[in-house]
């Protein structure tokens, strides 16, 4: 590539105005920056004059190389994950979620399911016995799901999460406890016998019906047992716990029900609960001093009275937790039921996500469509699911885009006169940008760049419009110059000493 001259060789072909320029141009500071454009300038033309005695060669193996590129398209990541996504690399935030998982561990971390439910009519009271029986209504449609994956059926007790599970030194109440642990649901059914319906798990004592958390009294349990096993650890653990009757000590939403405990305190009387009364200072799960839910993880638009108690509220939320993979696959390593499937973190994910979707579908159709309250389902795979459908490039959008440009740039640059049309020259120009766009991203796909929306919905239009303006601007330059106009290099009206 030739080197351009000097700036003092420059040949005299510009004409300077008839004002004289300022002794500050001429001999200040401003020398350096325009001898550097010049200079660029000159470098730029001299490769432009090369790419035009080559245009073939160029040509060829541009396209060669951007089509090659274009290929790493094949093996582009979309970024899905919000941590990745929203938290910036080396932040606060970035440090302190770090921080968490490097000292908590894996046990800390859980994915959640919430269920929302609102009336259809603004502003109305939802804190009556008929609104909470039917978000339990939906809660236990949510409860029950079971979906079947790897020859296996998995439902919300076997992947739930759950508190921790104590040793006891009896076996057989060991046993017990680990089939009736409960799952960590947070709920303002938890303020009424209700929420024990959202438990699974039974146990079996001979003598005795099925143990449910329904019909568990773990005192009177405690009572009926005591003279035939040393369970001194576990009345101890209960009693730190704050246990006491568990469910079935709390009041009934319909006292009517026949399964309804003699211990709860409206069996006899049969009157509905106060609701907004229940539910003021928050909920427990079964141990009053480690599950409390307060207000605000349960209830939405509340308003109290002068002396702060609850009066109404115009949403509910239901949140049942699950285990992430990790925490579902060691739980299940090793386990009888999973040792001929080839258990891993992989298919633990899988299993997750199958029951979230499911949870979703059932809980929104859970309400018939009359019904005077909605259900609002939401997962984390579900925000996933919407991150990457959303991320997912419309292949019919794209085309339809780059062809209308084609259109467009094709008829504003045709002209009648053969000799000044360039409708061919927009063509080329719209599929060398649609090319160049192509090979860019996938020149980041294969360097490992991971994509996410903003890639694959913003940046192949933005970058289209900033290319063909472009084309726009060198057409219309050739299209005003006069016939003839010679190409050369600037020259300037002053010479560095």
């Amino acid at each position: 590539m030739a080197r351009p001259p000097p700036l003092q060789e420059l040949p005299p072909v510009y004409t300077p105005p008839a004002r004289a320029a300022s002794p500050q141009i001429l001999a200040g500071s401003l020398k350096a920056p325009l001898w550097l454009r010049a200079y660029f300038q000159g470098l730029l033309f001299s490769l432009g004059c090369g790419i035009q005695r080559h245009c073939g060669k160029v040509l060829f193996l541009g396209l060669l190389a951007f089509g090659a590129l274009a290929l790493g398209l094949r093996v582009a990541i979309i970024e899905t994950d919000l941590e990745q996504l929203w938290v910036e690399v080396g932040s606060r935030v970035s440090q302190e979620l770090h921080y968490t998982k490097e000292k908590l561990g894996e046990e800390a971390a859980y994915t959640s399911q919430m269920l929302i439910q609102t009336p259809h009519q603004e502003g109305e009271n939802i804190l009556t016995p008929e609104a909470l029986g039917l978000h339990l209504q939906a809660a236990l449609a949510a409860s029950k799901v079971q979906v079947s994956l790897y020859g296996k059926s998995w439902d919300l007790n076997k992947i739930c999460y759950k508190s921790g599970i104590p040793l006891i030194e009896n076996g057989m109440i060991e046993r017990m406890i680990e089939k009736l642990f409960p799952c960590v649901i947070l709920t303002p059914l938890d303020c009424f016998w209700e929420g024990a319906k959202l438990q699974g798990g039974s146990a079996y004592l001979p003598g005795r019906p099925d143990i449910q958390w329904t019909n568990l009294d773990p005192e009177q349990l405690l009572k009926e047992l005591g003279p035939f096993a040393s369970l001194e650890g576990f009345r101890e653990l209960l009693d730190k716990a704050q246990v006491g009757q568990a469910y079935v000590g709390r009041p009934c939403l319909h006292p009517d029900d026949l399964h309804c405990p003699p211990t709860a305190p409206n069996h006899h009387s049969k009157q509905a609960p106060n609701v907004a009364q229940e539910l003021n200072g928050g909920c427990h799960g079964f141990s009053h001093k480690f599950m409390h839910w307060q207000e605000e993880l349960l209830l939405g638009g509340m308003a109290r009275d002068a002396q702060g108690q609850l009066l109404r509220a115009e949403a509910l939320q239901s949140t049942f937790l699950l285990m992430s993979p990790r925490q579902l696959y060691e739980h299940f390593r090793g386990d009888y039921q999973t040792h001929d499937i080839g258990w891993s973190e992989e298919q633990a994910g899988t299993v997750l996500r199958a029951w979230q979707r499911r949870f979703v579908q059932l809980a929104q159709e859970a309400l018939p469509q009359n019904s005077s309250q909605q259900i609002h389902a939401f997962s984390s795979t579900t925000l996933d699911d919407i991150l990457h459908a959303f991320s997912e490039v419309s292949a019919a959008r794209v085309v339809g885009g780059y062809l209308l440009m084609l259109a467009y740039a094709c008829v504003t640059m045709l002209r009648w006169d053969c000799a000044q049309s360039q409708g061919a020259v927009g063509l080329a120009g719209v599929l060398l940008v649609a090319l160049a766009v192509a090979s860019g991203l996938g020149l980041c796909a294969l360097l490992g760049i991971a994509f996410n929306a903003a890639t694959t919905q913003v940046l192949p239009f933005l970058a289209l419009g900033i290319g063909v303006d472009d084309i726009f601007l060198l057409a219309h330059a050739f299209t005003e110059a006069p016939p003839g106009t010679p190409l050369q290099l600037p020259s300037f009206p002053f010479t560095l000493p």
